[in-house]
Order: structure tokens, then C-alpha cells, then sequence
């Protein structure tokens, strides 16, 4: 049978019985030869090497990962985390640069702060030339090309919403926007905030509207802080308030000039967010072995799943999982992500899945992406896939 879990279960046996490390390595590496468009084997076959501390390969295979998934934090995670036991400071600057210099919508604060504090514990290591270049090298992708705030006091939930100048909007039931936009909302240690960060955005008009849930907010009132270019000498911010007597306030019209994004991006779907967990169990106990090759070698688990699974938050730790959308009465975008191009020198094209009211249908759609920016001068749109587009 060749299915990804009988080579995990052989590496696991090889470990546990003394096999040679080119059999054991031979057994990891081909997780990810099965699939070898799927950035998971890459990561798990990661780990197994990490195990066997050759940390060159798996760094390696994090970097593929990566060219597979770039809109995914999992690769840069891992890699930052071998890069320290490495102590490969070229490998940190590339994982902690990549962690740093966008946001993510789920566990955005942990991963920083880990990316962080793993490039302070390796540049305590290394001599003070290479720490200070090191530390110099991640300061500067703290930049930020947008960042609006909603921030409101009492007991109510507020969504932010945003409208990008590709039409895209990002909001809590789509944190991820084609427009590079990212929407970190409703965490346990924020439940009066929502924050939209762009690490590059489009030069253009963003419509910022807030919708009421429930509740009310203190004297029915709102606070948007509007922050340009973030970390750099351009920096400027500007405070808005808002009055949420109704259901929808705003909107609140905002232009950004001498954005830095020039393409649409990749949108991964909402549960690729999830991370592949480490049981974190001992290997030298056997009871703890023998329950992983049980769970890998029932075929009728899918995913990296294994146990009781639940839905409990323990104090201090936030959800990682992606939360459940809140029923609509009306159509529910699902995903809305940049295609591939298939022919070249032709204009982007992006593909939009939206659930109809009635949860029964998904309508698919595709939709030409012109640059804002360009908007005063005449363009021509030339793509096979939309007729007429050459005139």
C-alpha cells in the first residue's frame, strides 16, 4: 500500500528499532514524494529530519514548502525553529523576515512574538557584528503600508469591514483579501478590537464601513485609528470617530498613495490556517509510540487530526482553529483568491466562490484585476479569457 502514512509508520519503526539514519531518512523524505505538490509532506518529512537533527535538509524541505504555500505560516514557523538549533542566522533572517513582515489572520501574535524572540535567543549566540545584522535585517519588515484600528468600549461586538480598490473586502467571515489585506479580529486577549493590516497595499480609495452585531457600544460610539505607512519616516495617523446608532456606520473614505503592492495575492482557504500539531510526546516511551502508529496507520484518519477533538479554549491560549461563519441570511463569500496565470503578458485574473442564502449552491466567478493606479491613464485589457478585451 503506498499511502503517506505507512512511510511515517516505517520512520517511526526504523527510530524506535535502530535502523541505519539513511533508511530513516530515506522513509521521511518519501511522505513528501507522494505528493510533491502538497507543502505538508515537505513539513512533516521536515520534522523527521529535524528529529534526526539534520537540520541543512529540513531546512531545505520548509523552503520548498514555502514555494508551495507563501500565503501559509507553518513553513516559516517550523524553519525559524530549526534555524535556532542550527544556529543558521541567513536561514532565521529568511523564516523570521517572511513571520515578521506580514500578518497572519490566525494566531497572528504568537507567531511574531515566537519569530521574535527565536531571532533575540540566536543572535545571543552569534558574534556582535552578525547579531547586529541580523536584528537590523528583521527590524526592516516591521514596515506597514496600512493599518486601521476599530476599537469601541462596553459590552458589543462591532465587525470592520474594508473595501480594497480591486473591489475585494475583507472582513471577519474573510481575513485574507486579494488586495493583501488582513483582518485580525476577536481574539480572547482583544474582544474589543478588530485591526485590518496591509503590509502592501494598493495605492488607491479604501471604503471602511463597521457593522453592529450586538449589543451597544459605550455612548454609541467607535474609534478608528488610521495609520500610513508604518515604520517609516512617512508614518502618519489619524483618528475617526464613528456613531453606531444603527446596524451599519460609515462609511469612512481613505486614501493611500505610493502603495508598494503591484499584484493581486494568493488567498490559501480558511482551514489551511490550521496547524499540523506536534503530539509533543517522548519518543522513548513505548506506550507513546505504540499509540502514533496506531493513529497512523488507521486510514480512516484524515488530516493531522488524532484523538478526541473539542472545542474547549484553556484560559491564556487562543483558538487556533478557524471559527465557524455566522449564518447569513444573504450569499457568504467563501474564498477569493488570485488564478494562476496560463498565458503570458496578460492581465490578472481572480476567481471568487460565494455560498448562496439558501446554503445549497456555490456560484463561481472570474474577474479581471486592473491595477488601480493606473486608473488616469488609458489601459488596455488583453486576456483570451474575457471576449472582446483586445479593444
Amino acid at each position: 500500500m503506498v499511502k503517506p502514512w505507512v512511510f511515517r509508520t516505517l520512520g517511526l519503526s526504523l527510530r524506535e528499532s535502530g535502523g541505519s539514519a539513511e533508511e530513516i531518512e530515506r522513509a521521511e523524505v518519501s511522505v513528501a514524494d507522494l505528493e510533491p505538490l502538497d507543502s505538508t509532506g515537505y513539513l512533516l518529512a521536515a520534522r523527521g529530519l529535524a528529529e534526526d537533527k539534520n537540520y541543512e535538509r529540513a531546512l531545505a524541505f520548509c523552503k520548498q514548502a514555502a514555494e508551495l504555500e507563501p500565503a501559509l505560516p507553518h513553513a516559516f514557523a517550523d524553519a525559524a525553529r530549526y534555524a535556532e538549533l542550527a544556529k543558521d542566522a541567513k536561514a532565521m533572517e529568511w523564516a523570521a523576515g517572511h513571520l515578521l513582515r506580514q500578518d497572519w489572520p490566525l494566531r497572528n501574535d504568537e507567531l511574531q512574538r515566537s519569530a521574535q524572540d527565536k531571532v533575540e535567543a540566536l543572535a545571543g549566540k552569534l558574534d556582535r557584528a552578525d547579531a547586529q545584522r541580523l536584528r537590523k535585517s528583521i527590524a526592516s519588515q516591521k514596515r506597514r503600508d496600512l493599518v486601521i484600528k476599530l476599537i469601541w468600549q462596553g459590552e458589543a461586538d462591532l465587525d470592520l469591514k474594508v473595501e480594497e480598490p480591486t473591489s475585494s473586502v475583507c472582513t471577519p467571515l474573510a481575513r485574507q483579501t486579494i488586495g493583501g489585506g488582513t483582518l485580525i479580529a476577536d481574539s480572547l486577549f482583544n474582544g474589543n478590537g478588530e485591526t485590518y493590516v496591509a503590509a502592501e497595499a494598493f495605492s488607491g480609495e479604501y471604503r471602511i464601513t463597521v457593522e453592529r452585531i450586538w449589543g451597544n457600544p459605550l455612548g454609541n460610539k467607535a474609534q478608528l485609528k488610521i495609520v500610513r505607512h508604518q515604520g517609516t519616516p512617512q508614518e502618519t495617523e489619524q483618528l475617526v470617530t464613528l456613531k453606531v446608532n444603527s446596524t451599519i456606520a460609515g462609511p469612512v473614505i481613505v486614501k493611500l498613495e505610493a502603495g508598494r503592492r503591484t499584484e493581486t495575492a494568493y488567498v490559501p482557504p480558511a482551514a489551511a490556517h490550521r496547524r499540523i500539531e506536534d503530539d509533543g510526546r517522548a519518543l522513548d516511551n513505548a506506550d507513546h509510540v505504540l499509540n502514533k502508529l496506531r493513529d497512523l496507520a488507521n486510514p480512516e484518519i484524515t488530516g493531522f487530526e488524532r484523538g478526541v477533538q473539542g472545542g474547549t479554549i484553556s484560559s491564556g491560549r487562543t483558538d487556533e482553529k478557524p471559527q465557524a461563519p455566522r449564518f447569513r441570511s444573504k450569499e457568504t463569500p467563501l474564498i477569493h483568491s488570485r488564478v494562476s496565470s496560463f498565458v503570458s503578458n496578460t492581465m490578472e485574473v481572480t476567481a471568487q466562490a460565494v455560498l448562496s442564502s439558501d446554503r445549497r449552491s456555490v456560484k463561481v466567478s472570474l474577474t479581471p484585476v486592473i491595477n488601480t493606479a493606473l486608473q488616469d491613464k488609458p489601459v488596455k485589457v488583453v486576456s483570451p479569457v474575457f471576449p472582446g478585451s483586445g479593444r
